[in-house]
């Protein structure tokens, strides 16, 4: 029996991937340095949920609008930029504290200027992948972008937390302004779209286009983003509980919170991996909720001590990302290329605020009780809204495949009633 082999990953594949590592490292190591900088100054969790609020908002109200720009424009180009202007904004926080910036002042606000960059780079850089990616390697190239990801958290983790103990924080800002200057170049590297992509790209819209009419079936990208949605909520949540359970609620210390982090971002590699493995043999949505169940069993599994929760956050990982990777090639897949910025811009927009309220009102729970409360919390919002959201996206399909059915029954009986009409008796002769 012959095999297919799929396709090659071609250059922009292979140069987005180690951009996306780099931008990781440099952003992980960032809200390290900057969470600790704001917590260790006002020891409050409601603190860093404001760090979270500083570079939430402008994300929110900007990524519906930078999104459309990613719709209009050059997606390298502007990219690139929000990488320069990010480089910018990196260096001038460091060089703030030396001039004797107050610590949280010097967080919030550089923080905020670095999300505006990132509100450009989100919808701009997935519109990049839609447009470069071919569609029968959006699966592997989302477990591979998940690896980089991954691993780049893992790295920023493995260094972020132990270099604030030896040398402090301001070392670990210049590496970051670094880190963006790389990802700038090696987007420059992808080079323009090919002419002839664009033409063949064209057409394929217009057939796409032409189908959905035929099916009269729109595809559900709203439910899709919920999907996606979820895991904002927990990388927002999670960032904020984390820290405080570690360093107020077990008593330790940043290089603890490090190795917690690299035990999260061992488990998320593996679940990249695997991905790749599984995604031809299982649907992205059952996948998804499996992944977002098991990944809420064992988050309410990791306050109960620090040693249960290095034992239990590997597999915890491998969850959350399998239905992340899940969540955002369903969600890919089903944007049209000449809107994804929107797309990705208003999921953005929509999942940062989302975050935003969970954070505030998960802080206000683990203030006034326990942490462990906002375990609790975060686990049962992400069994409620990815069980409501599947069980609607799953009627959503029922309801697509028997309007097509209809369809197509209706077009067999056109014909045949055709020819009915065509053999009409001949009179006998007698």
């Amino acid at each position: 029996m012959s095999t297919i082999a799929p396709p090659r990953p071609n250059r922009a594949e292979r140069l987005l991937i180690p951009a996306t590592f780099i931008t990781n490292l440099g952003n992980g190591i960032q809200l390290t340095a900057a969470s600790y900088l704001v917590f260790t100054e006002a020891n409050t969790m409601l603190a860093v949920s404001w760090l979270m609020i500083a570079v939430t908002i402008p994300q929110v109200a900007l990524s519906l609008f930078f999104g459309k720009l990613a719709d209009r424009f050059d997606r390298r180009t502007l990219a690139m930029i929000s990488d320069l202007a990010s480089a910018v904004a990196a260096i001038a926080l460091p060089i703030w504290l030396a001039l004797g910036g107050n610590p949280s002042t010097v967080s919030y606000v550089a923080s905020f200027v670095l999300s505006i960059s990132a509100a450009l780079f989100f919808p701009a850089s997935n519109a990049l992948i839609k447009e470069r990616i071919p569609e029968s390697r959006l699966a592997q190239f989302n477990g591979n972008a998940e690896i980089a990801i991954q691993a780049g958290t893992l790295a920023s983790a493995a260094l972020g937390g132990w270099v604030i103990v030896w040398v402090g924080t301001t070392s670990l800002f210049y590496f970051n302004a670094i880190t963006f200057l790389l990802s700038a170049v090696l987007l420059f590297f992808i080079g323009r779209r090919p002419a002839g992509q664009a033409v063949t790209e064209a057409a394929a819209k217009a057939a796409s286009a032409a189908a959905a009419r035929l099916s009269a079936a729109r595809p559900p990208l709203a439910r899709l983003a919920l999907l996606y949605i979820i895991g904002n909520i927990v990388i927002i949540v999670g960032n904020s509980i984390m820290l405080v359970l570690v360093i107020e609620g077990f008593k330790s210390n940043a290089g603890y919170l490090g190795i917690v982090d690299a035990l999260f971002g061992i488990g998320a590699l593996f679940a990249a991996w695997a991905f790749k493995k599984i995604s031809s043999k299982a649907t992205v949505l059952k996948t998804a909720l499996i992944g977002y169940l098991a990944f809420a069993v064992l988050l309410s599994m990791e306050s109960i001590h620090l040693y249960a929760m290095m034992a239990v956050i590997p597999f915890a990982a491998i969850a959350f990302c399998v239905a992340r990777i899940s969540a955002r090639t369903a969600l890919m897949s089903a944007a049209p290329e000449e809107k994804t910025g929107f797309v990705f811009g208003a999921t953005n927009a929509f999942g940062l605020a989302a975050g935003t309220a969970s954070v505030v009102l998960i802080s206000l729970l683990v203030d006034s009780t326990h942490v462990k409360n906002g375990f609790y919390a975060l686990s049962a919002l992400v069994v409620v809204i990815s069980t409501l959201t599947v069980i609607s996206l799953r009627k959503h399909d029922r309801e697509v495949a028997a309007a097509e059915a209809a369809a197509a029954a209706e077009t067999v009986s056109e014909p045949a009633a055709e020819v009915t009409e065509a053999a009409e008796p001949v009179p006998a002769k007698v």
